[in-house]
């Protein structure tokens, strides 16, 4: 099971974690030897909670970037909870001094990082929810507490946000949330990477966030936060990259499809999702390869292109099995990586199947060009230094 019982989680709430990790993480291969050794001081529920809890807690600890103190929660907890990078992100967003209702609050992910004078009023639904909020922030030694309520009797405030369930759609429904935002000067609702952008007022922002290689989260922005943009942030582990455009003007962008030029480039995930790929794209004079997709290309590369990976285009060929070897034979391909977008394709079964054998590494795309499927032989570009 994903989910911990109240009196589990009290338990793990006055265990020693640290002297109970120090002894039995190093045992987790050895499930048998686990079982038996935790057997010698621990009950039945204690057991099962300690076993849940040590299999997630590398997890809990690298998400969080915290090796002490432990957090507190189980599985489905940790999975739903915004991780240390997005969390910290979007903190900086609210207004200083702001009083914010963190509705649905779960572990307590979204209240992690605020900045001094910022207080956050948690309320959820589950007393394992809330149990596991309380114990956190007394850990962190933060003045946030959350309360057993269901977030759409909260009477609101000033701002909000909210991260509702979404095993099986959303919990609480999108227009109950709706209703709910109205209550509030503005807010910040967590959905889906792919929920679909026509749902959402025009009035509200979008932002998607992400990282060099995931869109994690769309986030409607409401009430004060809401200017009709669709924005974008990638954060890297260096620095972070944001993007915005007004969403009447980027549903009037369109690029011209060409034949593949010398380069072949890819936009960051948060810009394939928000679409904000296309004016991008537009700025610095990329066209699209097929007018479906977000592969862009150009003959001579902008020295500034944010937001796209870019690769020398050395050799394309049909999706012909004899074709595609023959091209990598002929430029020495030994570990090729394959990037796809229109191909059904598993990426390690090709790999196999094609068995390259030379001494050379490339990116190889499965695609289409004007709607003909191609594969491209490329490498990562660099400027001369």
């Amino acid at each position: 099971m994903n989910t911990l019982p109240l009196d589990a989680l009290e338990f793990l709430r006055l265990a020693d974690i640290r002297l109970i990790a120090n002894e039995y993480l190093p045992l987790l291969k050895d499930p048998l030897k686990l079982s038996e050794k935790l057997s010698r001081k621990f009950n039945s529920l204690e057991r099962h909670a300690l076993i849940h809890y040590l299999e997630i807690l590398p997890r809990i600890r690298e998400k969080f970037c915290l090796p002490e103190p432990d957090l507190i929660c189980d599985k489905l907890a940790y999975e739903q909870a915004t991780a240390r990078d997005i969390s910290e992100y979007k903190a900086k967003l609210w207004q200083s001094g702001a009083k914010i209702a963190d509705l649905c609050c779960g572990m307590g992910g979204d209240s992690f990082w605020l900045p001094a004078g910022i207080v956050a009023s948690g309320v959820d639904i589950a007393p394992e929810k809330v149990l596991m909020f309380n114990e956190n922030m007394e850990r962190l030694g933060l003045p946030n507490r959350a309360v057993l309520q269901n977030a759409l009797e909260v009477e609101g405030g000033d701002f909000f946000c909210i991260d509702p369930a979404r095993r099986d759609g959303l919990n609480p429904d999108f227009e109950s949330i709706l209703k709910l935002s109205k209550k509030f000067c503005g807010g910040m609702i967590k959905l889906p990477p792919a929920f679909p952008e026509d749902e959402i007022p025009k009035e509200s922002d979008v932002l998607y966030l992400g990282n060099a290689t995931d869109c994690r989260e769309c986030l409607m922005m409401s009430g004060v936060f809401g200017k009709g943009r669709i924005r974008a942030a990638a954060i890297c582990k260096d620095e972070t990259f944001e993007w915005l455009c007004e969403k009447n003007e980027l549903q009037n962008i369109s690029l011209e499809v060409k034949n593949l030029g010398a380069f072949i480039l890819e936009p960051n995930p948060v810009l394939v999702r928000s679409h904000l790929f296309l004016s991008e794209a537009k700025k610095l004079g990329l066209w699209q390869i097929d007018s479906t997709l977000a592969y862009m290309s150009c003959e001579n590369l902008p020295p500034e292109h944010k937001g796209f990976a870019a690769y020398e285009v050395i050799e394309q060929s049909s999706l012909s099995t004899n074709e595609v070897k023959a091209m990598l034979k002929k430029h020495d391909a030994g570990k090729i990586t394959i990037k796809k977008r229109g191909v059904e394709v598993v990426p390690e079964m090709e790999i196999r199947r094609l068995a390259p054998k030379g001494e050379k590494e490339y990116i190889l795309f499965y695609t289409r060009i004007s709607g003909k499927k191609r594969a491209i032989l490329a490498r990562p570009y660099r400027f001369p230094a």
